[in-house]
């Protein structure tokens, strides 16, 4: 089986009901994580999924709602006890910081018991992540606003890189937006057909994305990461997307705990 596990659907601003973003990608081989929000480890727990079945984490940017859940998972992993390697796939700029938090925690390498082996993201380049899951990651503009107001200058040593992913997974092409700056972030990966495309509803209204994808080559969408003021509203935005997408096979507003076979 296929599927997609949402552990958390939820925006950069807690919810109620919703945790921060994290997503299960389960085929009949492999087990990965796409980003850490927290309480990604609970989620697992309640799913009964233990942490020693995931085979690679893969986070997209270092937002707090993407990667707040990563120290616990880790914990959880060395209190489980966890043995096997676990890969660990972001921005490199990402890595300092994160060994420095680890280390802050007291979750540094030496007590862990299993080796933790970061590799930094290079657009366009595909990664063999787990058994039969490659991703390429895309480039997306969703910091391009933070970074002119935090540090215009840190551009080069890429500190502000986001990373949108597609994947091919079984056979399978899969495209997760993580987050976007506008629609047309999806364009270069929406070029060849798609069987499922995650995109999140944070960051512009629906109706943008909705005319940006007539035509595309997509069989189901997944809508997350819903904007604050659209809970509640998941099967009100749903028929929206029906009624201006009637070529889409499938289209789902996934809540927590939900999963999505395809």
């Amino acid at each position: 089986m296929d599927s997609l596990l949402f552990l958390g659907t939820g925006p950069g601003i807690p919810v109620r009901g919703k945790s921060c973003t994290s997503v299960l990608l389960r085929t009949p081989r492999a087990r990965v994580l796409l980003d850490a929000g927290e309480p990604c480890s609970l989620r697992l727990r309640e799913a009964d999924i233990p942490v020693s079945a995931i085979d690679a984490v893969v986070i997209t940017h270092g937002h707090s709602d993407h990667t707040g859940g990563l120290p616990m998972l880790l914990q959880a992993a060395w209190l489980a006890p966890r043995e096997k390697p676990l890969p660990v796939y972001l921005p490199g700029a990402l890595i300092a910081p994160l060994r420095a938090w680890l280390d802050a925690v007291f979750l540094p390498p030496s007590l862990l018991g299993f080796p933790l082996v970061f590799h930094p993201w290079q657009a366009g380049v595909p990664a063999a992540v787990a058994p039969e899951v490659t991703i390429t990651p895309f480039p997306t503009t969703h910091l391009e606003g933070l970074r002119k107001i935090i540090d215009p200058s840190a551009a080069a040593a890429g500190r502000f890189e986001v990373f949108g992913l597609a994947i091919a997974a079984d056979g399978r092409r899969l495209v997760v937006s993580s987050d976007l700056g506008a629609p047309g972030d999806l364009s270069s990966s929406l070029a060849d057909p798609c069987d499922v495309l995650v995109c999140e509803l944070s960051h512009f209204p629906p109706g943008e994305l909705f005319s940006f994808l007539r035509g595309r080559a997509v069989g189901t969408l997944v809508l997350t990461h819903l904007a604050p003021g659209l809970a509640g509203r998941e099967e009100e935005i749903a028929a929206q997307a029906r009624a201006a997408l009637p070529g889409l096979s499938r289209i789902v507003v996934p809540r927590d705990g939900e999963e999505i076979v395809f």
